[in-house]
């Protein structure tokens, strides 16, 4: 699957045209990763059992994006920060969700895939269209609920029961046995990363404590998109690995090394991971904020927003 499930698997990855056979979906479930939450849920998904190994397959997809989802909203929101920034992020997710929504309900009427016909013993292609779409329905009402519920304060929106919700966006009633109910699991037990245990380096989400405050440098939720710090994060494993930040995250300063630090920051860039606006001031982030916010985050060494305007002038991004 591509950027985003929610949205891929009703316009790109189409569930109609996937026409593997059930020995391969079989196969397939056995390199299928799994996902955890990263803080206990408020809620849980209560769902027809998948029999078929397509069923299975796709809901594994959906459990793993929707945790994923849930994470990131977890750790944009539940942090220390300013009112106005907050509310700020909450209506992002609020946005984001919402249209989730909107293009389920789109799809399940434009494709006629009633509940019915995953609810009823049925086997056909059309059958496991719906069981996954709802599936997926399911998971996007629980992330919704999640938002609202844990983040009420920074709501400026509309809010909605799951009753609400049903009526809203899907212009039906809600089924009288709720497809999300409270969360009924054990405490999750959250463990922070420690950075260089035992010689291995752990990427931080977050500031680098041992760098100097300084209130000039935009915070690293202030730069960072949400949704793409947990994929920053394993971009900058890659940048250790490579020989480009040490365990402590000190820049090395090797030959070639700002020249490849430069060009990182670019394809970030290029890939829409830094906000486009800062708070409290609501300024736009501009090259020398993100500039400087890498020197401080990689220490002594790692200025290079000369080596950052010449790539970025000779449009050099690898």
């Amino acid at each position: 699957m591509a950027k985003d499930l929610f949205i891929d698997i009703l316009h790109i990855d189409l569930i109609s045209k996937d026409n593997r056979s059930d020995i391969k979906f079989k196969e397939l479930i056995k390199g299928q990763s799994k996902e955890y939450y990263s803080s206990t849920p408020r809620y849980e998904i209560e769902f027809k059992t998948a029999y078929s190994n397509k069923r299975k397959f796709y809901k594994n997809l959906i459990d793993q994006e929707s945790i994923k989802r849930f994470n990131s909203m977890i750790e944009a929101l539940d942090v220390k920060s300013t009112q106005t920034h907050l509310k700020y992020l909450f209506g992002k997710f609020y946005k984001t969700y919402s249209n989730y929504l909107s293009q389920i309900s789109s799809y399940l009427t434009e494709n006629n895939l009633p509940s019915d016909l995953y609810l009823k013993p049925n086997n056909s292609k059309k059958a496991d269209e719906a069981f996954i779409i709802h599936y997926l329905k399911a998971n996007a009402i629980m992330l919704f609920m999640e938002l609202q519920d844990r983040f009420s304060n920074f709501n400026e929106e509309q809010e909605y029961t799951q009753e609400d919700i049903h009526e809203k966006f899907f212009s039906e009633e809600a089924p009288s046995k709720l497809l999300v109910s409270p969360y009924s699991g054990s405490e999750i037990e959250v463990r922070k990363p420690v950075v260089n245990k035992r010689g291995v380096f752990s990427a931080i989400k977050g500031d680098i404590e041992s760098r100097p405050v300084n209130a000039k440098i935009l915070t690293y939720n202030q730069i960072i998109v949400p949704d793409k710090q947990t994929m920053f994060s394993r971009l900058e494993e890659t940048l250790n690995s490579e020989g480009i930040i040490d365990d402590f995250y000190n820049f090395k300063s090797k030959r070639g090394n700002k020249q490849k630090l430069a060009a990182f920051i670019i394809k970030l860039q290029i890939k829409n991971f830094f906000n486009e606006r800062y708070f409290p001031d609501n300024k736009p982030i501009n090259d020398k904020r993100i500039t400087d916010f890498f020197a401080n985050r990689y220490g002594v060494g790692s200025v290079l927003i000369k080596s950052f305007v010449i790539l970025k002038v000779l449009k050099v991004t690898v």
